[in-house]
């Protein structure tokens, strides 16, 4: 009998260890994953790392302490370390969904950003044999009719202004555009615009490398039968992305590319201050920007502080970057009678109006400054309201904060509106704010709405932001201290008082936008833009 137990425990121990060994590990690694789990929550991603990093010194890897040591990571713009904790939490828990779409997330933003890798068209898509110089094909991330924030109204006005240069532009937007669905194409005043897999949900997760090569080899797959001369590319969501798709094409049909930077996008992975400037990931995309804009036959930028980011930050040849500012058609906005059924409707009878055109999805457009702003002056025994047009993510958060500053009526928000019927809003508008905050784009981009203010003859106050003030030089806009609610309020509540002092800033940023800032001189500045990247592609053929 004694034997007989003997035995039994020769061969039962180890198995019995090892189980003990493994409920020790998993009881352990799930106990940190408990406190992780409520660090994160507070957005205490630094304690979520340390936690993390000794319950991975202690413990055999469980895939919910690895997820959430990875998700904290890239909270902190960490994407080497995310992806590896991603990979350990694949590897614990293998037959996750979750855990697996995490590892493939992070490992397209490693690899996009890698400067060994880029999209290539596949050998077996024969480029097309001859291009048509007269036809551009213009890469768009969104379009009209679909959407009319501002970087469709620039992307539309733009074409415009190709076509009066005697070239025919055919965009395209990035695949999966709309998300909602729609036709293949889409004609708006005679441009047309395809659309690649329309409202294809699966196409819009893939990986961010995955998603790009698709894109290159279905545009590659346009190409053949448009046959464009040049390409011109716009800034995709994170920027680059489209400029590197664009290289691909270039190389691959052997045309000139241009590439317009229409903002800068190294800080938008993140709305924690703390990180945005200040991480691997901004690193990595500020690095494929560069690489993207140096790839480029010519650069095309908005403003002048974002003209010498792009030669000082990046550096790249002044020669090489040119000018197109945001501008104005004066045939569609100029100034008109108010429509006083819609002012009643909206609320706005007896008020002075400040207003602000833009989306609502970015915390950089400040329109929490402007809320607080009329709080105050409405304090002050100015009968003020706030009309925001425009709509967005943040739409919600700006009506909570509004109802907290107990605005009620006094603050308006009419949502989307559609591009046709935008400049009855701007009429209705006493003073147009540009509430912007000191984060990278908002003090280097320039805004479009600003100058279709100053066509409809509607005074403006700015933040006092470098792009900003560029636009307010010349006492054509009033300037505030930017994220300061007060000095908005006393800078507009002196406004308000001197109806001859608006009048001037009317006067002084009419002149100046029906001079500066219209299509048609945009036109021209494209039209010999083009002539340079033609010049610059044969120079870099023969290098």
């Amino acid at each position: 009998m004694k034997s007989r137990l003997q035995q039994v425990l020769r061969t039962s121990g180890k198995p019995m260890f090892l189980l003990a060994r493994r409920l020790v590990h998993t009881l352990g690694s799930g106990a940190y994953a408990v406190f992780m789990a409520a660090a994160y929550k507070r957005q205490r991603f630094e304690r979520t790392a340390r936690l993390g990093n000794r319950a991975a010194s202690r413990f055999d890897p469980l895939a919910s302490t690895e997820t959430l040591r990875s998700r904290a990571a890239m909270q902190m713009g960490q994407t080497v370390n995310a992806l590896e904790y991603a990979t350990r939490g694949a590897m614990a828990s293998p037959k996750s969904l979750s855990a697996r779409g995490n590892l493939l997330g992070l490992a397209g933003r490693v690899v996009e950003t890698d400067p060994r890798w880029h999209p290539v068209v596949p050998t077996s898509m024969p480029a097309p044999t001859e291009s048509d110089p007269s036809t551009v094909l213009y890469v768009a991330k969104e379009s009209m009719p679909w959407q009319n924030n501002g970087y469709c109204t620039r992307s539309h006005e733009t074409l415009l202004a190709i076509s009066k240069t005697g070239h025919t532009p055919i965009a395209i937007t990035m695949p999966g555009y709309p998300e909602k669905g729609a036709a293949a194409s889409s004609i708006v005043e005679g441009i047309e615009y395809r659309h690649l897999l329309p409202g294809s949900e699966s196409v819009l997760k893939l990986p961010y490398d995955t998603y790009l090569q698709l894109s290159t080899d279905l545009f590659a797959a346009q190409m053949q039968g448009i046959r464009p001369g040049l390409i011109h590319v716009g800034s995709g969501h994170r920027g680059y992305e489209t400029a590197l798709m664009g290289a691909a094409l270039s190389h691959w049909a052997q045309v000139p590319w241009v590439y317009e930077v229409r903002s800068f996008f190294e800080t938008t992975w993140t709305s924690n201050e703390r990180y945005m400037e200040s991480s691997e990931y901004f690193e990595r995309r500020l690095q494929s920007e560069t690489r993207a804009m140096k790839q480029a036959d010519l650069v095309i930028t908005l403003s002048g502080p974002m003209r010498d980011v792009i030669i000082d930050v990046h550096g790249i040849n002044p020669d090489r970057v040119v000018q197109l500012p945001n501008a104005v058609d004066l045939t569609r906005f100029e100034a008109r009678e108010r429509d006083v059924q819609l002012r009643t409707k909206l609320g706005l009878d007896g008020c002075f109006v400040l207003g602000y055109v833009s989306n609502l999805d970015h915390f950089r457009e400040g329109q929490e400054v402007l809320l607080k702003g009329v709080a105050l002056l409405r304090k002050r025994g100015v009968n003020a309201a706030a009309l925001l047009v425009g709509d967005g993510r943040r739409r919600s958060e700006l009506e909570a904060l509004a109802r907290k500053l107990g605005l009620g009526k006094h603050a308006v928000f009419t949502g989307n509106v559609p591009f046709d019927q935008v400049d009855d809003y701007y009429a209705q508008i006493d003073l147009f704010v540009v509430p912007r905050v000191n984060e990278r784009a908002g003090r280097l981009v320039s805004p479009m709405k600003p100058f279709e203010a100053m066509a409809m003859g509607v005074p403006i106050m700015v933040s006092d932001l470098p792009a900003l003030l560029e636009i307010a030089e010349d006492n054509r806009c009033a300037v505030f201290r930017h994220e300061d609610p007060s000095h908005l309020a006393d800078v507009a509540a002196a406004l308000h008082a001197n109806p001859g002092q608006r009048e001037e800033l009317v006067k002084h940023a009419r002149a100046w936008v029906t001079s500066e800032r219209t299509w048609d001189a945009n036109a021209r500045v494209i039209a010999a833009a083009y002539e340079q990247a033609r010049i610059n592609f044969q120079q870099r053929r023969r290098s």
